[in-house]
């Protein structure tokens, strides 16, 4: 297996194909002192970051660097820095409205994540699947690691379980984990020779893979009840997503569309903190990606709320402070912002931009 020092060293060497489709952000060159605040500033387009305690007063030894490829659709980028806390709130979730799924492994250096569900170490020569739509926290040592980031619609189609994918932490002992994991070092090694046909080509393949790695690793093997149970609740899921513009949508209604009794749908939605806080959260989901997406950025914010399934403007405005911490208003507002905002020439931060229109 090809060493962090060695793929760093590939990714860089040669001539790039095409340097639209590579970006290198560091502050490696910056002023010491400077340092942290830049990267911070640059990487809360995707986590809020700090030093742990027993670092913060060591800013002379601070560095980062993200090497970040687009491929096609999605985006590779190898990430070298020092220990630190990351998070995922609400408010950030909020600001950046980033709907994307992310495949991480570490080749240096270790990581210990939090999110509602409990807390776990990275797994040794594993993958961590982050839903960046919904909250976490972790704490790093020093490290170096390789991101995958897709877009969710370019892989959410093919996974059985699209919404329960989030943390989930994979054995590298598994084939099909380490043929993703292969396959991830394997495109940081060539991702700089790739020009845009391959690169558009080689996307919906490792795409697809990513897909079967989580399909096929999913932990036990259901029997026919669990089976039923399971096409029933995509089912109820893929039909909330169709109707979340109609105010009608409710409870009452699932069950007779789909020939339920309550107490049957609730048993259901029960392991999502049940169906009306699946139907609020995903409409809340819905308002936000629309608020942050500069093509709709002269669309008012009450047409965005009834879009969503909102009966009142009063109402949606309650809701999303509540879940995210910030008015509709606030998030356009930073969506929007980071959107347009003009990176300083003496840091390459193309990176970010990249993050936010990441789209199949």
């Amino acid at each position: 297996m090809s060493t962090g020092t060695e793929i760093a060293d590939d990714m860089q060497s040669g001539a790039i194909a095409d340097t639209f489709l590579h970006s290198r952000f560091s502050v490696d060159h910056l002023p010491q002192q400077q340092r942290f605040s830049v990267w911070r500033e640059s990487i809360a387009c995707i986590f809020e970051v700090e030093r742990p305690v027993h670092r913060s007063s060591e800013p002379d030894e601070f560095h980062a660097t993200i090497d970040a490829h687009m491929i096609g659709s999605l985006m590779l980028a190898r990430t070298v820095t020092r220990a630190q806390i990351w998070k995922r709130s609400p408010l950030t979730i909020g600001r950046d409205g980033m709907d994307h799924f992310m495949i991480q492994l570490y080749d240096s250096g270790t990581q210990r994540y939090r999110w509602k569900n409990g807390e776990a170490d990275m797994p040794a020569n594993g993958l961590l699947v982050y839903d960046l739509s919904r909250e976490m926290q972790a704490e790093t040592t020093d490290f170096s690691n390789i991101s995958l980031i897709l877009p969710r619609p370019m892989i959410e189609d093919f996974l059985h379980t699209p919404d329960d994918q989030h943390m989930r932490a994979l054995d590298g002992r598994e084939p099909l984990v380490a043929l993703l994991r292969d396959h991830m070092l394997a495109l940081a090694r060539h991702a700089a020779r790739l020009d845009f046909q391959q690169a558009t080509a080689i996307a919906p393949m490792t795409a697809q893979l990513a897909a079967a790695c989580l399909n096929g690793t999913w932990q036990g093997t259901p029997g026919e009840t669990q089976f039923l149970e399971r096409s029933l609740l995509i089912s109820l899921r893929r039909d909330i997503e169709a109707r979340l513009a109609d105010p009608a949508l409710s409870p009452a209604s699932l069950c007779e569309h789909h020939g339920l009794s309550r107490t049957r749908l609730y048993e259901l939605f029960a392991p999502l903190g049940g169906v009306s806080a699946y139907i609020r959260e995903r409409r809340l989901r819905a308002a936000l990606l629309a608020l942050v997406d500069p093509q709709a950025a002269d669309r008012p914010i009450s047409a965005i709320a009834r879009a969503s399934g909102f009966r009142s403007d009063s109402d949606f405005s309650r809701a999303f402070q509540r879940r995210f911490g910030l008015s509709p208003r606030a998030a356009r507002h930073h969506g929007l912002e980071r959107h347009n905002q003009l990176q300083p020439a003496q840091v390459d931060r193309r990176y970010e931009y990249w993050l936010r229109e990441l789209a199949p």
